[in-house]
């Protein structure tokens, strides 16, 4: 891999972790990821009684397209927050500071969630979720580069840890929220709420900042890192890729099972969180393979290919049938799998640990952008779930293409020691002279 070699050298002594050994910082970190991942989670099951309980009128009662709407918005205007991401990281970098986000942040999103709950009308709702998603990307964020703070020589082993937490968290979070939102429409926010406390108790009683950082990036350094660095850019577009169907799918799926697939909202939270289940038994191989035979790109590329015509096809072949939907969201679960853990430990193969924060801001902003376009689906094709599926597996794959040309180009595959099979150097020249033809 990436010569992690080089990364020790920039290391005190403090940190120089044995090879295979998890540093302790990085399970209580993946405890964080949890509770914070989690709190979200919980609010994706019940959108429809949850608009029609804040906003109630006997007269002009919310209608599907009402709840689309509101739904897309509410989601949209959530990971536009996300982008505030860009800024935390060369402040974090530049101080060395990462515990006083993730106070602040988890402070901030108990607030904001309480003050959802009092919104006077949506237009108002809406203010109060951008701070509430502003808070969760101070904490989120933060937790995913101490991750990198602490991996040392164990990237890829460190990762696939927190991927799982986060995982769990994604799937307990959407199976619990529909089981929440039965006993009372508000429940899954105040365990939402609950959730946040823990976060806020845990970093303030045994959080550590790392202090093993010799040098600190100015601003200035921190900013222009992806020119010092492109490589950055493939993980990260990689990373708009494998957001954007999640984004998609958090925003679709409950609206599917509301509208399309009439169920309760515990069911609905059920059915979601059974695509998390693949992912997180795969986390694990599958980072072990990507630090040996499998390499970074292979299982991203197969993973995104494969997830890409899944999700196109989801809507024509499952129509209104439970099980076949059921199996198709099991089936992407499966191709997340191969494509979370080798993309964030990428990401981790080419960045200093000082620049940490900042690579994990773009990489994160990249991801943001495809987290927003997902959920704006339910506004462009409004009823039509079966147009949308095709149009997101089309740009999944179309996406894929342009990042496989992205990182021939900026050499990316020798940096990491990839080597492309024969067939997929033949497919690429073969596509080279599509493009260059046109």
């Amino acid at each position: 891999m990436l010569e992690q070699n080089s990364k020790s050298q920039t290391l005190t002594p403090q940190f120089q972790t044995q090879k295979g050994k998890i540093h302790r910082m990085v399970y209580l970190v993946s405890v964080l990821t949890f509770f914070s991942i989690l709190a979200p989670a919980l609010l994706h099951s019940n959108d429809k009684e949850f608009f029609t309980a804040l906003f109630p009128s006997s007269t002009d009662p919310l209608s599907e397209l009402d709840i689309i709407n509101y739904s897309s918005l509410y989601d949209s205007v959530y990971y536009i927050a996300f982008i505030v991401g860009l800024i935390i990281g060369p402040i974090s970098d530049t101080k060395g500071r990462r515990k006083v986000f993730i106070i602040i942040g988890s402070l901030g999103f108990i607030l904001f969630s309480i003050l959802i709950l009092f919104s006077p009308n949506f237009q108002i709702l809406l203010l109060f979720r951008l701070f509430q998603g502003i808070s969760h990307i101070l904490v989120w964020q933060t937790l995913m580069v101490l991750v990198y703070d602490y991996s040392g020589a164990n990237i890829a082993k460190s990762v696939s840890i927190n991927t799982i937490f986060m995982g769990m968290a994604m799937g307990t979070g959407t199976m619990s929220g529909g089981f929440l939102a039965n006993l009372g429409i508000f429940f899954p926010i105040y365990v939402s709420i609950g959730s946040y406390f823990i976060v806020f108790l845990l970093a303030m009683l045994f959080l550590k900042d790392p202090k093993f950082l010799q040098q600190r990036p100015t601003i200035k350094q921190s900013i222009f890192l992806v020119k010092e660095k492109p490589h950055i850019l493939v993980p990260a577009f990689f990373n708009f890729i494998d957001r954007f169907h999640m984004g998609f799918l958090i925003a679709i799926i409950p609206l599917y099972l509301t509208f399309v697939i009439p169920l309760e909202p515990s069911m609905r939270g059920m059915i979601f969180g059974l695509s998390a289940i693949p992912s997180i038994v795969l986390s694990y191989p599958v980072g072990r393979k990507s630090d040996g035979p499998w390499g970074r790109i292979k299982p991203l590329a197969l993973g995104s290919l494969i997830y890409g015509i899944l999700l196109s096809l989801t809507g024509f072949v499952a129509q209104k049938n439970l099980v076949i939907f059921i199996i198709f969201l099991m089936l992407q679960g499966c191709a997340q799998g191969l494509t979370m853990t080798p993309n964030i430990s990428l990401l981790g193969d080419i960045i200093e640990p000082e620049n940490n924060a900042m690579a994990v801001s773009l990489f994160n902003f990249f991801g943001n952008i495809g987290m927003i376009f997902g959920p704006l689906f339910g506004l462009i094709f409004g009823k039509n779930y079966n147009l949308a599926f095709l149009v997101a597996g089309i740009i999944e794959i179309v996406s894929l293409v342009v990042n496989i040309f992205l990182a021939r180009k900026l050499k990316v595959m020798e940096k990491i020691g990839f080597q492309f099979p024969t067939i997929a150097k033949k497919l690429y020249k073969f596509l080279k002279r599509i493009v260059s033809k046109e």
